[in-house]
């Protein structure tokens, strides 16, 4: 409130100015800072905020752009896909080079199937320069094993495969471990039918650098994974990521 006897036209002049600088306020934080007030800048915010002419729009809802912002955004991902197939070429090329004994576990999912596209389009199947392998760990899906004989009758390439010790099919199997293993004891499981197989193909096939679909965005300790991977000190493998800087959404784009 204010003082009874302060004249009237004061008071809206008090008034007004108040407003103006919780105006000139506001538009500072929008210009990216807040300025002081003055009666200076005051009066320039009054008047770009009221004087300003307004850009004229479009009466039509929807109008057609200046651009197409589908095909920019499409070909945006074209150009993405295009340099990401060409580093993963190079790397499995340069791998194939380097190495006599090159080893692919292929698991049939989204980014192996890229990369075992990737080794066609190198011609490194039909010519056994690289070994495709797989474990069928009798659980998979009942399409996986049909899914990789046509990967091999589109390909060219006849698939490693490897199982449980001492096991040729899943009767066999049950005979010797039960049908229930992956329920009574899943770590017995994983080592029977996953681990022991897929250590004993890479020995059997005398594998030097091994292709793995691989990416960071798989995070953990994935996250910060290179193309290529030096064999630790005292023996293993090297490992070549093909795959390193691709996303899922890369994957089944491509």
């Amino acid at each position: 409130p204010c003082d009874p006897g302060t004249p009237l036209l004061t008071m809206v002049s008090m008034r007004v100015f108040v407003g103006l600088a919780m105006l000139a306020t506001v538009g500072a934080f929008h210009m990216g800072g807040l300025v002081t007030p003055t009666r200076a800048n005051m009066k320039l915010r009054a008047t770009s905020s009221f004087s300003a002419p307004r850009v004229a729009r479009s009466p039509v809802l929807g109008a057609k752009m200046a651009f197409d912002m589908e095909a920019l955004i499409q070909e945006t991902k074209d150009i993405r896909l295009k340099h990401l197939e060409e580093q993963a070429m190079h790397s499995l090329k340069v791998s194939a080079e380097n190495f006599d004994n090159v080893v692919f576990p292929n698991a049939c999912i989204a980014g192996d199937c890229v990369i075992t596209h990737l080794l066609d389009r190198l011609d490194l199947l039909k010519n056994g320069k690289v070994k495709i392998m797989v474990v069928d760990t009798f659980h998979l899906f009942d399409e996986t094993m049909p899914f990789v004989a046509d990967l091999e009758k589109h390909y060219g390439f006849k698939a490693e495969v490897f199982q449980a010790e001492g096991c040729k099919d899943k009767a066999e199997y049950d005979k010797k471990f039960g049908a229930d293993l992956w329920k009574i004891d899943i770590e017995q499981y994983d080592k029977v039918c996953k681990v022991e197989p897929f250590q004993r193909g890479l020995k059997t096939l005398k594998t030097e650098v091994m292709i793995n679909g691989r990416r960071r965005d798989h995070g953990a300790e994935r996250a910060y994974i290179d193309l290529f991977e030096n064999a630790p000190i005292g023996g293993g493998l090297a490992k070549v990521n093909p795959l390193a800087y691709w996303t899922v959404e890369d994957c089944f784009d491509y």
